[in-house]
């Protein structure tokens, strides 16, 4: 139970972001955790690659973070050093 409450806290944006997630950076969120480019993420939301570069960027700045690989170790319950 635990492991699903710090999914979802992590999900909204709640306590580890900056600030708390917009609902369309929430659904790219997702996608960002899977091997999808921005490009096959842009076309599964019917949006453009800048559009979702936008919303990534975001998220990483919002999770204090410098990339996916540090999104997922966040996701996966490492906290990244200041």
């Amino acid at each position: 139970m635990k492991w699903f409450h710090h999914q979802l806290i992590l999900h909204h944006g709640v306590m580890l972001a900056n600030e708390p997630l917009k609902q369309s950076e929430r659904r790219v969120l997702n996608s960002l955790l899977t091997q999808k480019t921005e490009q096959e993420i842009a076309k599964e939301h019917g949006l453009t690659q800048a559009t979702i570069h936008t919303y990534c960027t975001r998220i990483y700045r919002k999770f204090n973070v410098r990339g996916r690989s540090g999104l997922t170790a966040l996701w996966l319950g490492e906290i990244p050093s200041a």
